[in-house]
């Protein structure tokens, strides 16, 4: 007997996450292009009943809209006392790289949003976008 598993992404929802992946692996996060392909995206999702996916498509569009940029630093690792940098210093030699891999790690996270890993960071995700009272 099978267990109940959550539909995953269809293959042409999958598709368009890697082309955009591909674009920013080459590019970094390029406003132009995250915002189109991520608005471009959301139908998908949408289509796919996948709420939380949907929000942070369009969170992050917002986001990157509005700022330029994409500076959230989900890949930071803790400190002494249990804190975490959420925001890449875009001022930083090394931004342009750190905000491409964490960018390619939210793409990761969508692609997979069965996980429940996933589920529980792309839902930090949201809130990190929204407690910084960004929109």
């Amino acid at each position: 007997m099978m267990n109940h598993m959550e539909a995953t992404l269809n293959k042409e929802t999958i598709e368009r996450i890697d082309a955009l992946k591909k674009i920013v692996d080459k590019k970094g996060v390029v406003k132009e292009e995250v915002v189109k392909h991520l608005s471009e995206l959301r139908p998908f999702l949408i289509e796919q009943n996948e709420p939380l996916l949907t929000r942070v498509a369009r969170l992050t569009a917002e986001y990157v809209e509005e700022h330029g940029y994409f500076d959230l630093n989900l890949l930071a690792d803790e400190d002494e006392e249990g804190n975490i940098e959420e925001e890449i210093d875009m001022e930083g030699e090394d931004s342009f790289n750190e905000s491409k891999e964490n960018f390619l790690y939210l793409l990761d996270l969508m692609q997979h949003p069965d996980n429940q890993l996933n589920k529980e960071e792309l839902t930090r995700v949201k809130f990190l976008y929204l407690d910084r009272d960004l929109f």
